[in-house]
């Protein structure tokens, strides 16, 4: 029976966005202070990520829901917002599509993380073994440079194994064009 390991790839720090920055007058880095900011209007509610320019601080409102009953929020989603929940301002920072419907895209170059599990050794390995790779965060991060790190050895040694079928994703050979997704499954042959 082959065995499986499980390596999760645990984000340290959050994507950026760039904008044009409206003290700084030129594009800038902005990152997220992992607060949220809640207005109500009446009978509708605004919920917003903020963001604070890199060089100036100056923030930056990014739009969770607008507009909304406040009773159409689960309660405890809500409660979340008021708290500034920690692992809510992440998933939101990690969402493409919310970052899209505000006109942004999130830059992964800067985030860094770590990949925890078990170390294989290619020089003990005797039979085939598969990989489990998951991330609880979507993370434009390509497979190669995960394997490079947790195997030990550079990247184009990864490309190599891959190009003679050592290292297979997905029945895949091409692995150095393959980026992360959840629940990922690598086989690396001895």
């Amino acid at each position: 029976m082959q065995k499986t390991i499980l390596w999760e790839i645990v984000p340290l720090n959050q994507p950026t966005i760039t904008k044009n920055c409206s003290k700084c007058s030129t594009k800038c880095t902005f990152i997220t202070t992992g607060n949220f900011r809640i207005n109500a209007n009446q009978s509708k509610v605004d919920v917003w990520l903020i963001y604070q320019c890199r060089k100036c601080k100056t923030t930056w409102n990014m739009s969770i829901l607008s507009r909304v009953n406040p009773t159409s929020i689960p309660p405890d989603l809500y409660r979340k917002f008021l708290c500034n929940d920690e692992e809510l301002a992440r998933k939101y920072a990690f969402d493409a599509n919310i970052h899209a419907q505000n006109n942004v895209n999130l830059d992964y170059e800067e985030v860094e993380y770590e990949v925890s599990g078990d170390i294989i050794r290619l020089t003990d390995l005797n039979e085939s073994i598969q990989v489990q790779l998951r991330s609880n965060y979507p993370m434009d991060i390509r497979v190669d440079k995960i394997l490079s790190r947790k195997l030990g050895i550079s990247r184009s040694s990864i490309k190599r194994l891959g190009l003679c079928g050592k290292i297979i994703i997905n029945n895949e050979k091409e692995i150095w064009k393959t980026t992360l997704c959840n629940d990922l499954i690598i086989t690396i042959l001895p």
